[in-house]
Formats: C-alpha cells, sequence, structure tokens
C-alpha cells in the first residue's frame, strides 16, 4: 500500500494521465496500490474507497512510457484482491476515457442510482467526475468462488 510519502507523486501521476486527484489527502494514501521501476519512479497506482461492503475503484493510471505491457491489468487485478480481503464484494466506478478496458475486466456498465448510498455521496460520484462518466462495476464474488481450488 502507498504511504503519505506517496501523496506528491500519485498526484503528479494523475494530473498527467487527465485524471482527477484535487480530493485526495494524506489519509487516502492508505488505500492505494502503487507501481514503480527499479529507480523508484512512481509509473502506476490505483485506489479503493469502502462503503461498507460496497468499494469505488478510483484513479487506476499508468504512465505513458509503461502503458501496454499488463500493468493496469496487474494493478486492477492486485486492488480487487486487496478489496474482497477486506470485506468489499462489489466495486464500483466512474470512467469517461477506459469503459473498454475495464468491460474486458468483468466490469459491467450500470446507472449510478445502483450504487449505495455511501458511493453515492463520494467526491467523485458528487461533483469531480461528470455526469456523462459511464458508472460500471463488479461483482467480487466470481473471484472468491475462482480462487478456491478443487
Amino acid at each position: 500500500m502507498a504511504s503519505a510519502d506517496d501523496l506528491g507523486a500519485v498526484q503528479a501521476l494523475l494530473r498527467g494521465c487527465e485524471l482527477p486527484e484535487a480530493d485526495l489527502t494524506v489519509a487516502s494514501m492508505c488505500d492505494f496500490l502503487t507501481a514503480r521501476t527499479d529507480t523508484g519512479e512512481l509509473i502506476g497506482c490505483v485506489g479503493l474507497e469502502r462503503a461498507g461492503d460496497a468499494g469505488l475503484l478510483r484513479s487506476l493510471a499508468v504512465s505513458p512510457a509503461a502503458r501496454m505491457k499488463g500493468l493496469g491489468t496487474g494493478l486492477l487485478q492486485e486492488m480487487e484482491s486487496h478489496a474482497l480481503a477486506t470485506g468489499v464484494r462489489r466495486l464500483f466506478l466512474l470512467t469517461t476515457s477506459a469503459s473498454a478496458f475495464f468491460a474486458s475486466k468483468g466490469y459491467t456498465a450500470c446507472a449510478r442510482s445502483e450504487a449505495p448510498a455511501g458511493i453515492r455521496s463520494s467526491t467523485q460520484f458528487t461533483g469531480i467526475c461528470p455526469q456523462s462518466a459511464t458508472c460500471m462495476s463488479r461483482n467480487l464474488a466470481v473471484l472468491q468462488v475462482s480462487t478456491v481450488a478443487p
């Protein structure tokens, strides 16, 4: 997980990827995963906001130079596993440009109203992401079933 020291680097990566970062705080860094090069450069991140047994996946970003190498998929899978292990059963997200990526990973479009109140009251839902953003969700129970060995 990321630390408070990662805040500036995560914000810079998100700005560079044209993703919202204004609502990030030192406290929110405990729910971020990061990926770095061997030299320590931040090249990827993903965050999670919890609301009961639901979660909001946010800020999945990979620096342009590190794209198309599976890093985004790896970060997403790691965050899904982390979310499931911490009691999240369904993940939601808002996207303006990556719906095809998320659809290929098992997320389906849904109405914003399907998200629980705790998710709908997040800053992502209430103001940061435009109403035109696609809302998507994924039931994580399928991960639990698929990871159980016979």
